[in-house]
Formats: C-alpha cells, sequence, structure tokens
C-alpha cells in the first residue's frame, strides 16, 4: 500500500508540460469507492484531501520541478468539506460525512453568532443536506435544517442570513417529498427576508423558486391562512425571533385564545406523537376533589426549546389545548392548559420568558379553571405532562419532533453529536456525604468535567455540562436544558448511599417501574427524588409513586426511548466494570437497575443515572478521593458513549 505522499508524487511525475496551470481546475475527481480506489487501499475522505492538496497546494510542493521542499500541511476539516461539495466530487460512506460534518458545526458553535460561525453552520449544512440527497436519511435533512436556521438567524439581515434561510426553505420541501411544503416554506422565507434584509441576488432566487413552484400555490382559504402566517413571519423577523428549523407539513390553524376566553379544551388525556402532541394526564381517582392552587411557574426557554413547569398545591386535572398563529389579531401560536379547581392567586399573570418561548400567561375561567397559556414564537411540538409529590404539570415545547427512530447506518453506527453530562446535586443540596465528610456534589462535579474533556476533545462531540459549577440546578430544569440542547444521550452522575454503610460498587438506572425485590433501587431513587420537597413519606408512598412514575413513564416512551435506555444502562455498566477492574479487581457490580427518577422523566433522549460507587462506604469514599479512580470513572463514561455510537 502506498503513502499518501507516494500517490503525490506520483502525480507530480511526468513531462513537466504535463503540469496544472496556476489557478487551473483540477482535471480528476474523488469518486465513491471506485477500483483505484480500492486498489491503492485509501478512504474518500482521504482522497478528497489529496485532490485539495495537488490541485491548490502543488506548487508548494515543487510539481513539475526539481525543487524540493517541505510537505504542504493537511487540509482542515473546512477545506475538505469544501472538497466535497465539489458538484465532481462523489461523497464517502456517509458515516464520514456525518463525522466530518459534525466536525464543522462544531466548529461553527465555537465561533457562535458571528459571520465566521454562519458559514460554518452553512457548510455543514450544504455537506449534510447533499448527504441526504444522496443517501435519502432524514437525521440529515433535520439536522440541516436545524444548522440552516443557525446561520440565518445569527447573520439575520446580511445576503448570507437571506441565503440560509432560502436554502433551509427548499431542504424543507425535499425532506417532505411535497412541492406544496417548498412553495409554503419559500413564500415564509421571502417574507422574513423582506423584512429582514435590502433587496440582493437571494430576494430574486426566492421570487424565481415561487414562480416555478406557482402551480402549488394554495387556493381560496388556505392562500388566506398563509398569507396571514406570512403577515406573522414578517412581524417575528422585525422582533429578531430567530428562523425556525422545523417546518410544519400544513399550515396550523388560526384562531385567538385568551387566558379568560375561549372554550375549554376538549383535548384527549393521550394523544398521538404523530400529530406533534404527547399528553399524559393523571387519572381522576387520583386527583383532589378539593381546589388546589397555583404555587408558582418555573420558566425556561432557548432557541431551540422550552420548559414551563406548573407547581400545585395537590393532584387535579387538565386539559391542553394548541392554537395556531392570528396575525390579524396580533397573537403568537400557543399551546394552553386548563387546569380544574385552580386559583393563581399571587402569582405573576404575565411572565415574560425567551427563546421560542415568548411568554406565560395565567387567567381565571368560569367553574373556577385557570387557564394557563404559551405564547410561542412558532408552531412547535408539545408533551403536556404531571410529575407526583409534589404535583406539577410539565409542558415542554421543541423544534424536534418527539418520535425519532434508533437509526443506525449500513455498518451499524449511531449518529450522537450531542451530549449533556448532568453533575448531581450542587449548592445548598450537597447530597449524600461520606464517612470522612467527602460531598457528592464535589465528587460528581468533577468527574463530569474530566468526562466532558474526553467527549468533546477525544469523540468530537458537543458537550453540555447541567451546571459548571456549585449552584443548585432543580431536576426538573436539567432534564429540560437537554432537551433544548438537542442532545442525543443524557448521563446523570451521582454517588450512591446505603443505610449501614456496607455497599459497595457502581450501579446504572434507567427509567422505569422499580423490579429489584431487595427494594434498593426504590431506596436509591427516593434519595435521589429528595432533592425537592416531598409532601408523602415512608416505603409505601414510595412504592406507590413509584408505579405512578412508571406508568407516566410508559406513556411518554415515544420511539422506544425506555429501550434505548437500558442498552446505554447496560453499556455504561460494562464500561465502568472494565475501567476500574484492571487496577480495582474488588470492584463489586452492582448490575443494571430501573428504578423512576424525577430527572430521567421528561427526557426525549436516552438517558441513565450512573451511581459511580457507595460514597457512604469507607472504601469506596477513599477511591473517590482520588484522581486516578475519577478519571477511570470519567473513561468509563466517554468508553460507553463511543460504544454506543459505534453500534454496539
Amino acid at each position: 500500500m502506498e503513502s499518501d505522499t507516494g500517490i503525490l508524487r506520483k502525480m507530480c511525475s511526468g513531462p513537466a508540460t504535463r503540469g496544472v496551470a496556476a489557478g487551473a481546475a483540477p482535471s480528476f475527481a474523488v469518486h465513491r469507492r471506485t477500483a483505484v480506489q480500492r486498489s491503492h487501499g485509501i478512504s474518500a475522505l482521504r482522497a478528497a484531501a489529496i485532490l485539495f492538496v495537488f490541485a491548490f497546494g502543488a506548487p508548494l510542493l515543487g510539481c513539475g520541478s526539481g525543487a524540493s521542499s517541505p510537505p504542504a500541511p493537511p487540509p482542515s476539516d473546512e477545506q475538505r468539506a469544501q472538497a466535497l461539495l465539489d458538484p465532481a466530487a462523489t461523497l464517502p460512506p456517509r458515516a464520514e460525512v456525518v463525522a466530518l460534518a459534525d466536525a464543522v458545526a462544531i466548529a461553527s458553535s465555537r465561533a457562535g453568532r458571528t459571520e465566521r460561525g454562519a458559514a460554518l453552520a452553512m457548510l455543514a449544512a450544504d455537506l449534510r443536506a447533499r448527504s441526504f440527497r444522496l443517501d435519502q436519511a432524514e437525521a440529515d435533512a433535520r439536522e440541516a435544517l436545524e444548522l440552516y436556521a443557525a446561520a440565518a438567524s445569527a447573520v439575520a439581515g446580511t445576503p448570507q442570513g437571506c441565503e440560509a434561510d432560502r436554502r433551509r426553505a427548499l431542504l424543507a420541501g425535499d425532506l417532505a417529498r411535497d412541492a406544496a411544503v417548498s412553495y409554503r416554506e419559500t413564500y415564509l422565507a421571502s417574507r422574513r427576508q423582506a423584512v429582514l434584509a435590502p433587496r440582493t441576488p437571494c430576494h430574486a432566487a426566492l421570487e424565481r423558486s415561487l414562480a416555478m413552484s406557482s402551480a402549488y400555490r394554495p387556493r381560496a382559504d388556505a392562500l388566506r391562512a398563509l398569507e396571514r402566517e406570512g403577515d406573522l413571519a414578517s412581524e417575528a423577523a422585525s422582533r429578531g425571533a430567530p428562523s425556525p428549523s422545523a417546518f410544519a407539513a400544513s399550515p396550523p390553524p388560526s384562531g385567538a385564545v385568551s387566558p379568560e376566553s375561549a372554550p375549554p379544551s376538549s383535548a384527549s388525556s393521550n394523544q398521538a406523537a404523530s400529530e406533534g402532541q404527547v399528553v399524559v394526564t393523571p387519572r381522576d381517582a387520583t386527583a383532589a376533589k378539593e381546589p388546589v392552587k397555583l404555587v408558582s411557574l418555573e420558566p425556561f426557554g432557548s432557541e431551540k426549546g422550552g420548559r414551563v413547569v406548573i407547581h400545585l398545591s395537590g393532584p387535579t386535572t387538565f386539559q391542553v389545548g394548541t392554537l395556531g398563529a392570528d396575525a390579524a389579531a396580533g397573537k403568537d401560536a400557543r399551546v394552553f392548559v386548563d387546569i380544574a379547581r385552580a386559583s393563581a392567586k399571587g402569582v405573576p399573570r404575565e411572565t415574560e420568558v425567551g427563546g421560542v418561548v415568548r411568554r406565560v400567561r395565567l387567567g381565571a375561567q368560569e367553574g373556577g379553571n385557570t387557564r394557563v397559556v404559551l405564547d410561542l414564537a412558532a408552531s412547535l411540538y408539545r408533551r403536556v405532562f404531571y410529575l407526583p409529590d409534589p404535583f406539577r404539570i410539565v409542558i415542554d415545547v421543541s423544534t424536534r419532533p418527539p418520535v425519532r427512530k434508533d437509526e443506525q447506518d449500513a455498518s451499524g453506527k449511531r449518529e450522537v453529536r450531542r451530549v449533556v453530562l448532568d453533575p448531581g446535586h450542587g449548592g445548598n443540596d450537597t447530597g449524600a456525604v461520606g464517612p470522612t465528610g467527602l460531598k457528592e456534589k464535589e465528587v460528581t462535579l468533577d468527574i463530569a468535567h474530566r468526562a466532558a474533556t474526553i467527549v468533546s476533545r477525544e469523540l468530537g462531540i458537543e458537550t453540555m455540562l447541567t451546571r459548571d459549577d456549585d449552584t443548585y440546578v432543580p431536576l426538573d430544569l436539567r432534564t429540560a436544558r437537554a432537551n433544548a440542547f438537542h442532545a442525543d444521550l443524557f448521563v446523570s452522575v451521582h454517588c450512591n448511599a446505603s443505610e449501614n454503610g456496607q455497599a459497595r460498587g457502581p450501579m446504572t438506572f434507567s427509567l422505569d417501574r422499580v423490579r429489584d425485590p431487595e427494594g434498593l433501587a426504590m431506596r436509591v431513587a427516593a434519595r435521589e427524588n429528595a432533592s425537592r420537597p416531598r409532601k408523602t413519606g415512608g416505603e409505601g408512598d414510595a412504592r406507590s409513586i413509584d408505579e405512578e412514575m412508571a406508568l407516566i413513564a410508559s406513556n411518554l416512551d415515544v420511539g422506544d426511548l425506555m429501550a434505548r435506555s437500558r442498552h446505554v444502562a447496560d453499556l455504561l455498566q460494562r464500561s465502568t466494570l472494565a475501567s476500574l477492574g484492571v487496577r480495582w479487581p474488588d470492584t463489586k457490580d452492582q448490575g443494571t437497575k430501573t428504578a423512576g427518577f424525577f430527572v430521567l422523566v421528561g427526557a426525549d433522549m436516552p438517558a441513565v443515572l450512573f451511581e459511580t460507587s457507595f460514597i457512604s462506604n469507607p472504601d469506596d469514599e477513599a477511591r473517590l478521593a482520588t484522581a486516578d479512580y475519577r478519571q477511570k470513572l470519567a473513561d468509563a463514561v466517554a468508553n460507553a458513549i463511543r460504544a454506543y455510537r459505534e453500534g454496539k
């Protein structure tokens, strides 16, 4: 097998008159899995690199002359991506394209909302879009839509921002395989850009696209609804709202709703996720018959998603409804929750949030009910469910659909672009404390920091911590941050504890009903859930709560998330034993278990809770106090993520 340098050297050989003239286009292209590539044993990405160096670096290499000069540096990820966008270049296997696009996207994220960051986001999006059009993997199209939207938002009001929005609109139609969707998305993009940017060639291109697809323009009422939606898009753009990364296959319904008026919602207790909405309500028998009080609201919003947690004094029933934007009435798209027999005295009637959740509004209704309305930046996917003890209603909205398959490419590899690591406890919540005073919150933060470094640098995966210092983050907000980050995996890091201090070893949990006959899993869940004040206590109450949590989880289990989470838990447990076993062969395997952890409920990606070791055990505590042991635990987390990505 020849080296890349040897191949380049052969390319440079021959009569001097056959050399490539300065500025001339290369006379060969990168081909996918060709006989030539097989004979040389080089991958298509390496071939793309050789193409780039030969075409643009030949003068530096001294081709056609007798001069000897140092070899040119290898091309950057950006240069390799640009080479693969050449129409003459054929893409390598999808896994290689995804890895390269992810590397460029990570560079874009680091560059921030700048012109440079937008250019890198568009480059990564173009590569993903080309991959989608070749392999028809929907994950590529969805990722490209997000990247185009991020670029359009970062440089809104510029020709570059307009072009990103235009490409997003066209790709949305390709993904839907519907020319009517292409027309709708292009129309909305043209309305946004007419407000944002002075007239550029991009505007003319949008107009040409609309003219070419005029046969698919909606008629009558549908056209008027689209025009109203266009008015809203223009208004939202003028307020600086981000371009949407998701799209609707048909325009959302128009209408108006206020907290004080409109008929009660007739939404069912569990609507199909395929309709963009998942709702889980309590059984009437478990709800209190007397009035309840809305105690507080806990809102969170970002550009990709948001969560509002409604804290109530006791259990009750609720109904959910949604309405599309109404430009004539100046109304945003909304989701509302009607809470039975609830008062909201003392709670602000309107709370500004930010991101895709503009604000939250409250209003009293007839019959003693309270309506909670979320004003949204766009029509979004929705999940509304409840959590017991203390009773609260959780409203999740996202640009990402709730149903996503466990997609693996031909080689079995999975796409893992973003990971969230959740260091347990923090701030005034110390977690468990060891015999010598070692605090769980300090150990978990250190392990998460170590793991994040490996995952981001060695695996090239964007990594976010739910807390980066010694601060308290509510359990509900931790999952909300992971959802808004559009994470592909969520790992919550903890230290275990037992009453007698004898138990030892790592244990990994996923969300489901407790199946531990000894009751250890239930006690662990009760302790980890106790960072939020509870109204009940005792083993009977814990078992009742666990059963209710299992019911909620099963109703939220779209896309087989629970099974995938169990698989990740198994990978992490095995990885941990392998990492610790060489140095500490007496490590006890506590196995994988299931329980109803609040921090895992509502995660829209595979999620696990990792009990690293028992801090209550003197030997385990001594090990947890050392940097070596913590590093081995961090290695285990990274290796499990690597294994999951590789399809194991």
